[in-house]
């Protein structure tokens, strides 16, 4: 399994890494976050904890929560680090990426998270291996990204964070790049 941050550099040091990895294991339904996250409106849709599939009448969950990446399992992750994610409802494509990716808003249009999932790690490879890292465009363009881009790569998971803060970048990066989804221990 690889996980892989690619992008800006923090300039918050050690420290606020740790509180937002602490911070980020203690979200829950009833936090403010997760309040807001079910009263955002906008054209796209709230993701709130509800949204996710709960189990089926045999107990087994809807959303599988481990193994490789899927829709759901990336929109736990989020939450569970107390993100407000608005999903829009249009795919993002780029001509150098084979799969269409769902975009998300976090907390407003400003911070932008696009979330791009392969069959397989091979599948993901083949393109983000063909990316420039510091830019994320193929080697030898660039694309106009409205904010500087941040590459997150995690077995068949690729995303682009694009934000001016660094918190917020830091805060998705950290959630996608914790390692593939895990079942509740519970």
């Amino acid at each position: 399994m690889s996980i892989h941050f690619i992008g800006r550099r923090s300039r918050m040091g050690p420290w606020p890494l740790a509180a937002a990895l602490l911070l980020g294991s203690c979200g829950g339904k009833g936090d403010a976050d997760g309040e807001r996250a079910r009263a955002a409106g906008g054209d796209g849709a709230a993701v709130a904890a509800e949204s996710l599939p709960a189990a089926d009448s045999a107990g087994v969950p809807r959303c599988r929560l481990e193994g490789d990446w899927t829709p759901c399992a990336v929109e736990d992750r989020l939450l569970h680090a107390g993100v407000v994610l608005d999903r829009q409802p249009d795919p993002v494509r780029h001509d150098f990426l084979r799969v269409p990716g769902t975009v998300y808003h976090v907390g407003s249009a400003d911070h932008q998270l696009q979330v791009f999932l392969y069959a397989s790690e091979a599948d993901r490879r083949r393109d983000t291996d063909a990316l420039d890292s510091a830019t994320a465009s193929p080697r030898g363009g660039r694309v106009a990204w409205p904010a500087p881009p941040t590459l997150v790569m995690s077995h068949n998971l690729a995303a682009i964070i694009l934000s001016l803060n660094d918190r917020t970048v830091e805060r998705l990066a950290l959630a996608l790049g914790a390692g593939l989804p895990q079942p509740d221990p519970r």
